[in-house]
């Protein structure tokens, strides 16, 4: 696979976790949405003109007061799509409509579609919002005067329709709508007729005449399907006039030429009985002929007049479907709204989890500030069913033709602009250059562009108008439930539960689907579907609480309720739209099979010169910067990583490496690659000192950076287009892309044992994809490459899924999603609890943990989910990907966690996945896994899809950013000056620090073979932790010993970027003279003057220890990546080697770090050997375990910790000390980018 496959497979998102690009719709962005449309295009009045006299207003006003506004009934007409019987009605032909369904022409704009279409009129670069009006080109004081004359039916405005293509009208759906539609009729299984079970057996006999009626009545009204009697009598009385007509006429031809031959025959002379006889025989043949002829002319005269009456019949009964389809007059659907209010009831609530998990997101991210968290503990569709108003069949419109990001459709007749190469469902191609750039990095809207791609393949479009309006009355609590309804449970401070019952009392609105189809079941694939205007939904809701009145809405939380609804919704709302997957959905497969990212740019930043100066210089004090450089996408905005400051320096040297993963985000809004230069300021924000832009399709397509790295020296832009910058920048990049499944892969592989290799994959599912489409009714070239298309690559997901990844390409694209928990809660801490937790097993509970997940990939944590309040059972279903650099020894932490008011949020427990054990036999994994570690128990079920790039990386890249460096006792000089033989060495990184000696400045130095050695006080290893390991140095100083502050007269430097991980090394380094702030700061050959060399053993050993813990202390996300790591670590869930037998032992005390606290728990067994021997155990020992036990006791909040003020002591105690890191790094200047933690609002 290569660059431009990839530019050219960009695909849509099928309803993916929320991201950064895809953020959970919010209230507040609803609100400035709808503010900013009525300010275009004029604001509703919902309750329109009301023409009806004053007194009949008060009148309705009274009864609605009185009896409720259910009281106020309205009739059957007034629905929005009345239910006709087509067969029945008297269709004029004039109400055909054109290719154009569903769009509203305007009177005066008849020419606006082909303006539209044509797309050459207007060349302007900056990208036009696709919803067009008639207040668009009006001035402010224009459309607010155009305001008060503006429609009462809903903020009526023209966008482009997501499954058409096509421009239509469209307004959002208001009150008045909803009151004009009726309610539903009696819920099934209410009344008689429709009674089921022993109510069904009760029936008096007067019911079931009156049923024997309805149904022979019903059955008379499908005769007007077929033709009618009186048809077929005409049809029997014309057969049989022929048929006689037919007999009578050939019986006298016949007749009349045997009498002829007879009358001859006895006129001549007879010869005697032989002659009698042959002519006996010669009339037998004549009568026999003839009836011959009779009956056959008979049976084909009859058989062709029935024939052709049928045809005929049959033809008329077509063309009048085809005038039905064509007419604006919807479809009934009466028969699809019996079905479902049968069904309506029996339907498994759980299968409405995912619409109360996207509620529930949108209002925990627009919580306000007195509101904690909200959760929707449960979820129930009532027995009144949901009603389908009239279904529409529409045109194809332009849905093969794309839209571009100015609204307008593209030309035709040119392949690489107009239609979509998307073969494959989800993929498509994605131009080189948009025609409305969009250069402020505002890009277009995600929910827009997945809609406006061309469809490929068979489709078809329908329009539906649906409506919920139950008739259950509000009276009783027992009649609440029968509606659609939401239990959800409010938390406010002080952990306040404030339960509320959210019913549903109506909804309004028109969806339009497209749906691709495919030859293998369900025979729909992709799904594409968008509400015409903005549904109408009405709800109520009611606080349950026992000191309050329960049959009062709440104002308060009704319109918060209410506006999350219209949030959610508005996601919707054309020209937005939303793309699912139909075939995975029902198949049953919701799972990853692929990753979401098409490959990965990697970007080496070098070094920047004669760039512009940050500090001005004053005087004599000459100008100077603290430069250093961020990457990220020129329109998403946010940095996705930076190198390090390097201070005052005019000429810095990096030599950093980044990684970014390449989606369809990226390249459907045509992203820029932007590297930026910054002057980091310490109290205020940075200078911007140039950018460079490079567009990532044409580095994924060019030779030069497709599948390799390549050198570049670019000069600065300014932020201003076409103006330049000072300075340049070295650097290189290259695009790498996903492997394509190799031969080695399908021999490994046991899902399909026949296919070896590529070419015996390929014919395989040709020969499938051929057979599928024999029985086509046309021509089905294109349709079966097509097909072949999307059968080899679902063939080649399920393929190289079930095979391990390939072992010369360790490199890859890792996505970890997490999609439910089941049967969580906490551990019992008595007998007493424990019984009562045996008796019952809840799904919601004030006891219940409010969870949430964090995923930690090789100890550092990258994603958190959102939290699920007081569930048992809480769904997520969410994830992330990211670029790993050898999968063999990466490992990745599912840690689940509490969310607790004033104290730290307690560890339910961990699921550990090491990725050299799971994907040793396949590169995809989906299962329940317990989690076990914390206070709390459970399963959960994670999928894991790896698939790797095509980069071959060296093994000193393939490393941690976190280890600890453990370095040999011994460090040995080679030709080294002698000055430097009797002065004290430290090595040091940037977290810590060890000394060595080689005697004092007025002994002899310690000699071994020849060669002076620097050794530690009782020969231990030094043992130092790092972090940034790919950005840090291990610096190893000279130290002279003066009187004020010690001097360093010589240095050697070595980038830990450049030594593997967890294998000894034996490094030979250069000892140079020269500026020692420069050389640990800038990577260079050379640091001045050489003066010797010297040796060290070491060994990098990857991932954190316990010499982080000082760092752990200051950093929160540290810290709970330390304690899921010690949970492990005491539940045997790691599997360490443990090396030699020093590594137990301490570092020596010339170390800072030489404390027994700080001795990593990897590098020793837990183990204790009095509890081995001796089982007694006095008061000392109880305080001796204890304490040696403390922190896996606290962990489990048992000991001090199973106490509340304890846990908030402890709690404020790390308040103070985060706080207090909070202030020191205030005044430390670091890069601002980095993707840093990723969550999913």
């Amino acid at each position: 696979m290569s660059g431009v496959e990839d530019v050219e497979a960009s695909g849509r998102k099928h309803k993916p976790p929320y991201t950064p690009h895809h953020p959970v719709p919010t209230v507040q962005r609803y609100r400035q949405e709808k503010q900013d449309r009525e300010q275009q295009y004029g604001h509703p009045d919902a309750d329109g003109q009301d023409d009806r006299s004053k007194t009949n207003r008060l009148t309705d006003a009274y009864t609605a007061l009185r009896h409720g506004k259910e009281a106020v009934n309205p009739n059957e007409n007034t629905q929005p799509y009345k239910s006709i019987n087509k067969n029945l009605e008297d269709t004029d032909e004039n109400d055909i409509a054109d290719d154009h369904a569903g769009r509203v022409k305007p009177k005066s704009n008849d020419d606006k579609f082909r303006r539209k279409s044509d797309g050459d009129d207007d060349h302007d670069d900056t990208p036009k919002d696709t919803t067009e009006g008639n207040l668009v080109s009006q001035d402010p004081k224009k459309a607010r005067k155009d305001m008060k004359k503006w429609s009462a039916d809903g903020t009526e405005r023209e966008v482009t329709d997501p499954v058409t293509h096509l421009p239509v009208t469209i307004h959002d759906y208001t009150e008045k709508d909803l009151k004009m539609t009726p309610k539903n009729g009696p819920p099934a299984g209410t009344e008689a007729r429709s009674a089921t079970g022993a109510l069904a057996m009760n029936k008096s006999d007067e019911q079931l005449q009156d049923e024997q009626k309805e149904s022979q009545d019903a059955h008379s009204g499908v005769d007007p399907l077929f033709p009618p009697p009186d048809f077929t009598m005409t049809r029997e009385g014309i057969t049989d006039a022929y048929r006689k007509a037919i007999t009578a006429g050939l019986g006298l031809v016949a007749a009349s030429i045997v009498t002829v031959v007879a009358l001859f025959q006895f006129t001549r002379n007879s010869t005697g009985w032989s002659r009698a006889f042959f002519l006996l025989l010669e009339i037998a043949a004549c009568v026999g002929a003839s009836g011959a002829v009779i009956m056959g002319t008979r049976q084909w005269t009859e058989n062709k007049i029935n024939n052709v009456w049928e045809t005929e019949v049959w033809q008329a009964e077509r063309e009048k479907g085809q005038k039905l389809i064509k007419t604006n007059i919807p479809e009934s659907a009466q028969w699809l709204n019996s079905f479902l209010a049968s069904v309506w009831p029996l339907i498994n609530p759980d299968l409405f989890t995912s619409i109360s998990d996207t509620l529930e997101d949108v209002m925990q991210a627009s919580l306000p500030r007195m509101v904690r968290m909200v959760s929707v503990d449960d979820i129930g569709q009532g027995s009144e069913s949901l009603r389908i108003l009239g279904v529409r069949w529409l045109p194809t419109g332009a849905a093969a033709r794309s839209v571009g990001e100015d609204g307008k459709l593209k030309k035709g007749g040119e392949k690489d602009k107009t239609t979509s190469d998307r073969s494959i469902p989800g993929q498509g191609e994605v131009d080189d250059k948009a025609e409305g750039k969009d250069e402020d990095g505002d890009g277009q809207d995600d929910g827009i562009a997945e809609g406006m791609e061309a469809e490929e393949g068979d489709f078809v479009n329908v329009e539906i108008a649906f409506a919920y309006r139950p008739s259950t009355g509000r009276k009783r609590m027992k009649d609440r439930a029968k509606k659609a309804h939401l239990y959800m449970a409010f938390y406010l401070p002080s952990n306040i539960k404030l339960p509320v019952w959210v019913e549903v009392e109506g909804f309004v609105g028109v969806m339009r689907m497209r749906l691709q189809l495919t030859p293998d079941p369900p025979f729909f694939s992709l799904c594409t579907f968008t509400f015409l205007g903005q549904p109408k939904v009405d709800i109520s809701c009611v606080p349950l609480l026992k000191q309050a009145p329960n049959l009062m809405d709440f104002p308060l939380i009704s319109r918060f309720v209410q506006s999350s609804v219209d949030a959610a919704m508005a996601e919707y709302v054309a020209p937005k739209s939303l793309t699912l997957d139909l075939k995975d959905m029902m198949m049953g497969d919701d799972f990853k099979k692929d990753t979401n990212a098409r490959g990965v740019i990697v970007v080496t930043i070098k070094r920047a010169y004669d760039f512009k100066e940050g500090d001005g210089g004053i005087g004599p004090i000459k100008g100077s910067a603290d430069p250093y450089v961020s990457v990220g996408w020129a329109k998403f905005g946010k940095p996705m990583w930076s190198t390090r400051v390097q201070t005052k320096n005019m000429e810095p040297y990096w030599h950093e490496t980044c990684f970014l993963l390449v989606t369809s985000d990226e390249l459907n809004v045509d992203e820029r690659l932007r590297l930026q230069l910054w002057d980091a300021d310490r109290m205020s924000a940075d200078d911007d000192l140039g950018r460079i832009e490079v567009d990532v399709k044409h580095l994924m397509k060019d030779k030069a950076t497709n599948g390799k790295m390549h050198d570049r020296e670019d000069g600065f832009q300014s932020l201003k287009k076409g103006e330049g910058m000072p300075g340049k920048l070295c650097w290189s990049l290259g695009y790498y892309s996903k492997t394509r499944i190799t031969d080695d892969q399908l021999t490994a592989q046991e899902e399909d044992s026949d296919i070896e290799n590529i070419d015996q994959l390929k014919e395989k599912v040709y020969k499938e994809s051929e057979r599928k489409l024999r029985e086509a009714s046309k021509d089905e070239g294109e349709e079966i490459e097509q097909q072949k298309a999307q059968d080899l690559k679902a063939r080649e997901d399920d393929l190289i899924i079930a095979s391990p990844p390939p072992s010369n390409y360790p490199s890859g694209i890792l996505s970890v999603v997490v999609h439910q928990i089941t049967g969580l809660g906490f551990e019992s801490l008595n007998r007493k609890k424990q019984n009562d937790d045996a008796s019952e097993e809840e799904e919601e509970g004030d006891d219940l943990p409010s969870a949430y997940c964090t995923i930690i990939l090789n100890h550092q944590k990258i994603f958190r989910t959102r939290t699920k309040p007081k569930n048992s059972k809480p769904f997520f279903n969410a994830g992330c990907e990211r670029f790993i650099r050898d999968w063999r020894n990466s490992e990745v932490h599912v840690s689940i966690r509490d969310a607790r008011v004033h104290e730290d949020d307690a560890l339910l427990g961990v699921v550990y996945l090491p990725l050299s054990r799971i994907l040793k036999h396949r590169s995809q994994l989906v299962s329940n896994f317990p989690i076990a570690g914390g206070v709390g128990y459970g399963r959960a079920r994670i999928s894991i899809v790896f698939r790797s790039v095509q980069l071959q990386a060296p093994p000193s890249m393939l490393g941690w950013e976190f280890g600890t460096l453990d370095i040999k006792p011994v460090v040995k000089a080679i030709k080294i000056t002698d000055d430097l033989k009797n002065l004290r060495m430290k090595i040091r990184t940037s977290l810590s620090r060890g000394k060595l000696h080689s005697g004092t400045q007025d002994s002899e130095a310690n000699q071994h073979d020849g060669h002076t050695v620097w050794k530690t006080r009782k020969d231990n290893s030094i043992r130092l932790p790092v972090r940034k390991r790919y950005a840090s140095p291990l610096v190893v100083e000279f130290r002279k010993d003066s009187a004020l502050s010690d001097r360093t007269p010589a240095f050697a430097i070595l980038w830990l970027k450049d030594i593997p991980d967890n294998e000894e090394q034996t490094v030979r380094l250069i000892v140079w003279k020269g500026d020692l702030n420069r050389a640990e700061n800038n990577v260079l050959e050379s640091y001045g003057d050489k003066v010797g060399e010297i040796e060290l053993t070491m060994t990098f050993w990857s991932g954190l220890s316990g010499y982080h813990q000082p760092l752990a202390k200051k950093d929160k996300h540290l810290g709970q990546v330390m304690e899921v790591l010690d949970a492990c670590n005491d539940n045997d869930d790691m599997d360490w080697n443990n090396g030699s037998d020093s590594d137990n032992n301490s570092d020596s005390s010339d170390s800072d770090t030489d404390k027994s606290d700080f001795i990593p728990s990897i590098l020793h067994p837990n183990s204790n050997s009095s509890l081995e021997s001796d089982g007694k155990r006095g008061l000392m020992d109880q305080v001796r375990d204890y304490k040696q036990n403390a922190k896996q006791l606290h962990r489990r909040n048992r000991g001090a910790m199973q106490w509340k003020g304890p846990r908030t002591l402890v709690y404020l105690k790390h308040l103070a000390q985060r706080g207090e890191n909070k202030v020191e790094n205030m005044f430390k200047m670091e890069g601002k980018g980095g993707k840093g933690i990723e969550t999913e609002a």
